[in-house]
């Protein structure tokens, strides 16, 4: 038997009617039931992905690579003889899409300026990183252009954002696709 609160005690002495509050309760439930479930028709799927939700991110010495998960290109250098060779295609997984999604939530893209210097110094040569996310209609792009090869700041806001790009890209450069691209043409220090 479920214990009744002491204030509804009261109601019950005073000549509440049994079935009165046991209606009431089983509506309370109902009502209380309705707000915690989730529509099976809403435009997320179960991950609360949005359906809409896309990345795209460029990385590496002067940004020679890239990946767009709306169009699925890979791309693991623009510095080749034949570019063609190092261009590949990959649709991320669900299990990606959710991990990317969260790092994305994590990161509060507006809350970053459009063009954006991490705190992570210089270096010869240097990085471009630019990361665009796609999601509820609205595209944000964030440009950290000419920063230091290295993921690692000594700014809090700095570290989340370099570590996000990190991140998105260590996923990417696992896949086997990437794995069966050609070595680099070109390798700088």
């Amino acid at each position: 038997m479920i214990p009744i609160p002491n204030y509804l005690k009261k109601y019950i002495k005073e000549g509440i009617h049994m079935k009165k509050f046991v209606a009431f309760i089983l509506a309370l439930t109902i009502t209380l039931g309705l707000f915690g479930c989730k529509s099976q028709d809403s435009n997320d799927n179960t991950a609360g992905v949005p359906e809409d939700f896309s990345i795209a991110l460029t990385w590496g010495v002067n940004g020679i690579s890239s990946y767009d998960s709306a169009t699925g290109k890979l791309v693991k250098t623009t510095d080749a003889t034949k570019l063609a060779d190092y261009v590949t295609y990959y649709e991320l997984t669900e299990e990606d899409r959710e991990y990317i999604y969260n790092l994305i939530l994590a990161l509060d893209v507006d809350s970053y300026p459009d063009t954006y210097d991490p705190g992570n110094g210089m270096s010869k040569p240097s990085m471009t990183l630019i990361l665009t996310v796609h999601m509820d209609g609205v595209e944000k792009t964030i440009k950290a252009d000419n920063i230091a090869l290295s993921f690692t700041s000594k700014d809090k806001k700095g570290q989340l954002f370099l570590t996000t790009c990190k991140e998105i890209r260590d996923r990417l450069t696992a896949t086997q696709v990437w794995q069966a691209l050609p070595e680099y043409e070109k390798l700088y220090e």
